[in-house]
Protein backbone atom coordinates (compact mmCIF):
# COMPACT_ATOMS: atom_id res chain seq x y z
CA UNK A 1 0.00 0.00 0.00
CA UNK A 2 1.19 3.48 -0.79
CA UNK A 3 2.49 5.80 1.88
CA UNK A 4 1.04 9.22 2.51
CA UNK A 5 2.82 12.33 3.85
CA UNK A 6 2.05 12.97 7.52
CA UNK A 7 1.00 9.37 8.08
CA UNK A 8 -1.55 8.68 10.82
CA UNK A 9 -0.78 5.91 13.25
CA UNK A 10 -3.27 6.32 16.07
CA UNK A 11 -6.76 5.13 16.89
CA UNK A 12 -7.01 8.24 18.49
CA UNK A 13 -4.92 8.97 15.37
CA UNK A 14 -1.48 10.59 15.46
CA UNK A 15 -1.87 14.08 14.06
CA UNK A 16 0.85 16.37 12.74
CA UNK A 17 0.24 19.95 13.76
CA UNK A 18 3.06 21.29 11.60
CA UNK A 19 1.80 24.28 9.62
CA UNK A 20 -1.46 24.61 11.59
CA UNK A 21 -1.03 28.14 12.91
CA UNK A 22 -3.49 30.93 13.68
CA UNK A 23 -3.62 33.80 11.18
CA UNK A 24 -1.91 37.05 12.07
CA UNK A 25 -5.22 38.76 12.91
CA UNK A 26 -6.54 35.96 15.13
CA UNK A 27 -5.97 37.68 18.48
CA UNK A 28 -7.58 40.89 17.20
CA UNK A 29 -10.56 38.88 15.94
CA UNK A 30 -10.99 37.23 19.35
CA UNK A 31 -10.60 40.44 21.33
CA UNK A 32 -13.13 42.24 19.12
CA UNK A 33 -15.72 39.57 19.95
CA UNK A 34 -15.34 40.05 23.72
CA UNK A 35 -17.17 42.84 25.61
CA UNK A 36 -13.97 43.78 27.46
CA UNK A 37 -10.97 41.76 26.29
CA UNK A 38 -8.62 42.97 29.02
CA UNK A 39 -11.10 42.02 31.76
CA UNK A 40 -11.73 38.63 30.16
CA UNK A 41 -8.07 37.63 30.00
CA UNK A 42 -7.44 38.85 33.55
CA UNK A 43 -10.35 36.83 34.94
CA UNK A 44 -9.46 33.81 32.79
CA UNK A 45 -5.91 33.67 34.15
CA UNK A 46 -7.16 34.09 37.72
CA UNK A 47 -9.71 31.29 37.23
CA UNK A 48 -7.04 28.88 36.02
CA UNK A 49 -5.11 29.41 39.24
CA UNK A 50 -7.96 27.80 41.17
CA UNK A 51 -7.64 24.11 42.12
CA UNK A 52 -8.11 22.18 38.87
CA UNK A 53 -10.52 19.67 40.39
CA UNK A 54 -12.04 22.09 42.90
CA UNK A 55 -15.75 22.91 43.12
CA UNK A 56 -15.42 26.45 41.69
CA UNK A 57 -13.41 25.23 38.73
CA UNK A 58 -15.87 22.45 37.97
CA UNK A 59 -18.79 24.90 37.95
CA UNK A 60 -17.20 26.59 34.97
CA UNK A 61 -15.92 30.00 33.96
CA UNK A 62 -19.38 31.37 33.05
CA UNK A 63 -20.44 30.90 36.66
CA UNK A 64 -17.22 32.45 37.98
CA UNK A 65 -17.10 35.55 35.75
CA UNK A 66 -20.39 36.06 33.86
CA UNK A 67 -19.69 39.78 33.57
CA UNK A 68 -16.83 39.34 31.09
CA UNK A 69 -18.82 37.16 28.67
CA UNK A 70 -21.52 38.24 26.20
CA UNK A 71 -24.97 36.65 26.33
CA UNK A 72 -26.02 33.93 23.92
CA UNK A 73 -29.43 33.74 22.21
CA UNK A 74 -30.91 32.36 25.44
CA UNK A 75 -29.58 35.25 27.47
CA UNK A 76 -26.92 33.20 29.25
CA UNK A 77 -23.26 34.30 29.49
CA UNK A 78 -21.15 32.34 27.04
CA UNK A 79 -17.88 32.45 25.09
CA UNK A 80 -18.11 34.14 21.68
CA UNK A 81 -17.79 31.09 19.38
CA UNK A 82 -15.11 32.57 17.13
CA UNK A 83 -13.70 29.06 16.53
CA UNK A 84 -17.05 28.23 14.88
CA UNK A 85 -17.78 31.45 13.02
CA UNK A 86 -14.28 31.86 11.60
CA UNK A 87 -14.06 29.18 8.89
CA UNK A 88 -10.25 29.25 8.95
CA UNK A 89 -10.18 27.27 12.20
CA UNK A 90 -12.16 24.26 11.02
CA UNK A 91 -10.48 24.24 7.63
CA UNK A 92 -7.06 24.05 9.29
CA UNK A 93 -7.86 21.31 11.79
CA UNK A 94 -9.89 19.32 9.23
CA UNK A 95 -6.79 19.30 7.06
CA UNK A 96 -4.70 18.17 10.03
CA UNK A 97 -6.88 15.07 10.54
CA UNK A 98 -7.79 14.61 6.84
CA UNK A 99 -11.49 15.02 7.61
CA UNK A 100 -11.57 12.31 10.28
CA UNK A 101 -12.58 12.73 13.92
CA UNK A 102 -9.37 13.09 15.91
CA UNK A 103 -10.65 10.65 18.53
CA UNK A 104 -12.70 7.84 16.94
CA UNK A 105 -11.22 8.16 13.41
CA UNK A 106 -14.63 8.20 11.75
CA UNK A 107 -15.05 10.43 8.68
CA UNK A 108 -17.02 13.47 9.81
CA UNK A 109 -17.81 14.56 6.26
CA UNK A 110 -19.36 11.46 4.69
CA UNK A 111 -22.93 12.21 5.81
CA UNK A 112 -22.69 15.99 5.45
CA UNK A 113 -24.44 17.76 2.52
CA UNK A 114 -21.31 19.79 1.87
CA UNK A 115 -23.15 22.84 0.56
CA UNK A 116 -20.41 25.14 1.83
CA UNK A 117 -17.60 23.28 0.07
CA UNK A 118 -14.08 22.66 1.27
CA UNK A 119 -13.65 26.16 2.71
CA UNK A 120 -16.19 25.37 5.45
CA UNK A 121 -15.79 21.66 6.27
CA UNK A 122 -18.16 19.76 8.58
CA UNK A 123 -17.38 18.46 12.03
CA UNK A 124 -17.02 20.30 15.31
CA UNK A 125 -14.12 22.20 16.83
CA UNK A 126 -13.31 20.28 19.99
CA UNK A 127 -11.50 22.04 22.83
CA UNK A 128 -9.08 19.42 24.17
CA UNK A 129 -8.93 21.28 27.47
CA UNK A 130 -12.57 22.36 27.87
CA UNK A 131 -13.07 26.10 27.71
CA UNK A 132 -15.36 26.02 30.76
CA UNK A 133 -12.44 24.76 32.85
CA UNK A 134 -9.56 26.39 30.91
CA UNK A 135 -10.92 29.73 29.62
CA UNK A 136 -7.46 31.11 28.83
CA UNK A 137 -7.17 28.32 26.22
CA UNK A 138 -10.61 28.86 24.68
CA UNK A 139 -9.03 30.58 21.66
CA UNK A 140 -5.72 28.71 21.57
CA UNK A 141 -5.31 26.84 18.27
CA UNK A 142 -3.15 24.14 19.88
CA UNK A 143 -6.22 23.30 21.96
CA UNK A 144 -8.37 22.59 18.88
CA UNK A 145 -9.09 19.25 17.22
CA UNK A 146 -11.72 18.24 14.68
CA UNK A 147 -14.29 15.95 16.28
CA UNK A 148 -17.52 14.26 15.32
CA UNK A 149 -20.68 15.28 17.13
CA UNK A 150 -20.78 12.02 19.11
CA UNK A 151 -17.27 12.31 20.57
CA UNK A 152 -17.52 16.03 21.26
CA UNK A 153 -20.95 15.69 22.85
CA UNK A 154 -19.94 12.74 25.02
CA UNK A 155 -16.90 14.50 26.45
CA UNK A 156 -18.58 17.93 26.86
CA UNK A 157 -16.77 19.80 29.70
CA UNK A 158 -15.23 16.76 31.39
CA UNK A 159 -11.60 16.91 32.46
CA UNK A 160 -10.22 14.14 34.71
CA UNK A 161 -7.29 14.73 37.03
CA UNK A 162 -4.79 13.21 34.62
CA UNK A 163 -6.32 14.58 31.43
CA UNK A 164 -6.73 12.64 28.18
CA UNK A 165 -4.51 11.14 25.48
CA UNK A 166 -3.53 13.96 23.10
CA UNK A 167 -3.87 13.03 19.42
CA UNK A 168 -0.83 15.12 18.46
CA UNK A 169 1.72 13.76 20.94
CA UNK A 170 3.73 10.54 20.98
CA UNK A 171 2.14 7.39 19.56
CA UNK A 172 -1.45 7.64 20.83
CA UNK A 173 -2.66 4.53 19.03
CA UNK A 174 -0.29 2.29 20.98
CA UNK A 175 -2.11 3.24 24.18
CA UNK A 176 -5.27 1.41 23.09
CA UNK A 177 -6.02 -2.22 22.23
CA UNK A 178 -8.48 -3.03 19.45
CA UNK A 179 -10.13 -6.44 19.11
CA UNK A 180 -11.13 -7.96 15.76
CA UNK A 181 -14.79 -7.26 16.52
CA UNK A 182 -14.06 -3.54 16.92
CA UNK A 183 -14.03 -3.35 20.68
CA UNK A 184 -11.53 -0.99 22.28
CA UNK A 185 -9.79 -1.03 25.66
CA UNK A 186 -7.11 1.11 27.24
CA UNK A 187 -3.77 -0.66 27.38
CA UNK A 188 -3.24 -2.04 30.87
CA UNK A 189 -2.76 0.56 33.61
CA UNK A 190 -3.04 3.61 31.33
CA UNK A 191 -5.46 5.86 33.18
CA UNK A 192 -5.39 8.63 30.56
CA UNK A 193 -6.30 6.13 27.85
CA UNK A 194 -9.05 4.65 30.03
CA UNK A 195 -10.59 8.09 30.61
CA UNK A 196 -10.33 8.84 26.89
CA UNK A 197 -12.24 5.66 26.00
CA UNK A 198 -14.96 6.28 28.58
CA UNK A 199 -15.45 10.04 28.32
CA UNK A 200 -15.37 10.25 24.51
CA UNK A 201 -17.71 7.27 24.22
CA UNK A 202 -15.29 5.23 22.11
CA UNK A 203 -17.17 2.05 23.04
CA UNK A 204 -20.52 3.23 21.68
CA UNK A 205 -22.40 0.49 19.87
CA UNK A 206 -22.50 1.63 16.26
CA UNK A 207 -18.95 2.95 16.31
CA UNK A 208 -17.79 -0.48 17.52
CA UNK A 209 -19.84 -2.16 14.80
CA UNK A 210 -18.39 -0.04 12.00
CA UNK A 211 -14.86 -0.38 13.37
CA UNK A 212 -15.25 -4.16 13.56
CA UNK A 213 -16.55 -4.38 9.99
CA UNK A 214 -13.59 -2.37 8.70
CA UNK A 215 -11.15 -4.60 10.59
CA UNK A 216 -12.74 -7.84 9.37
CA UNK A 217 -12.83 -6.71 5.74
CA UNK A 218 -9.13 -5.93 5.78
CA UNK A 219 -8.20 -9.11 7.64
CA UNK A 220 -10.03 -11.18 5.02
CA UNK A 221 -7.72 -9.60 2.44
CA UNK A 222 -4.63 -10.20 4.58
CA UNK A 223 -5.40 -13.85 5.29
CA UNK A 224 -5.80 -14.56 1.58
CA UNK A 225 -2.32 -13.22 0.86
CA UNK A 226 -0.42 -14.50 3.89
CA UNK A 227 2.23 -17.06 3.00
CA UNK A 228 2.50 -16.07 -0.64
CA UNK A 229 6.07 -15.53 -1.86
CA UNK A 230 7.24 -11.94 -1.70
CA UNK A 231 4.43 -10.72 0.58
CA UNK A 232 5.70 -8.87 3.66
CA UNK A 233 3.93 -7.35 6.64
CA UNK A 234 4.55 -3.80 5.39
CA UNK A 235 2.56 -4.64 2.26
CA UNK A 236 -0.47 -5.39 4.43
CA UNK A 237 -0.48 -2.25 6.60
CA UNK A 238 -2.54 0.82 5.82
CA UNK A 239 -0.36 3.90 5.39
CA UNK A 240 -3.02 6.21 3.93
CA UNK A 241 -5.55 8.22 5.93
CA UNK A 242 -8.59 5.94 6.02
CA UNK A 243 -11.16 5.26 8.72
CA UNK A 244 -9.99 3.11 11.65
CA UNK A 245 -6.48 2.58 10.24
CA UNK A 246 -4.84 2.04 13.64
CA UNK A 247 -7.47 -0.46 14.74
CA UNK A 248 -6.98 -2.30 11.45
CA UNK A 249 -3.17 -2.21 11.58
CA UNK A 250 -3.04 -3.50 15.15
CA UNK A 251 -5.06 -6.53 14.12
CA UNK A 252 -3.02 -7.06 10.96
CA UNK A 253 0.19 -7.20 13.03
CA UNK A 254 -1.43 -9.62 15.47
CA UNK A 255 -2.72 -11.95 12.74
CA UNK A 256 0.59 -11.77 10.85
CA UNK A 257 2.62 -12.64 13.96
CA UNK A 258 0.29 -15.56 14.76
CA UNK A 259 0.55 -16.84 11.20
CA UNK A 260 4.34 -16.70 11.23
CA UNK A 261 4.51 -18.64 14.49
CA UNK A 262 2.26 -21.35 13.09
CA UNK A 263 4.36 -21.67 9.95
CA UNK A 264 7.53 -22.07 12.02
CA UNK A 265 6.11 -24.69 14.40
CA UNK A 266 7.31 -28.23 13.53
CA UNK A 267 4.69 -30.82 12.70
CA UNK A 268 3.89 -32.86 15.77
CA UNK A 269 3.40 -36.58 15.34
CA UNK A 270 4.75 -39.95 16.18
CA UNK A 271 8.53 -40.21 15.65
CA UNK A 272 9.49 -42.27 12.65
CA UNK A 273 11.31 -45.54 13.35
CA UNK A 274 14.88 -45.77 12.24
CA UNK A 275 15.41 -48.27 9.45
Amino acid sequence: MHSFPGREVGGVIRLRRRGVKPPADWQDTVDAALPDAAAFWKKARAFEKLAEQGAKRKKGFASYAPDVLPSDEKGKPDFPPVWRTDARVRKAIAGMSHGFCAYCQSPVSSNHPGTSGEDRPPGQVEHFRPKARFPAQAYEWKNYFLACMACNGAKHDRWPAGGYVRPDEGDPGSRFVFAENGEIEARGGDEQASCTVEDFGLKRHWLTQHRGTAIQCHLDFVRRLMGRPGIELQDMLITRPVAFSEAINQNVRRVWATGRRKRKEPLRGRPRRAR
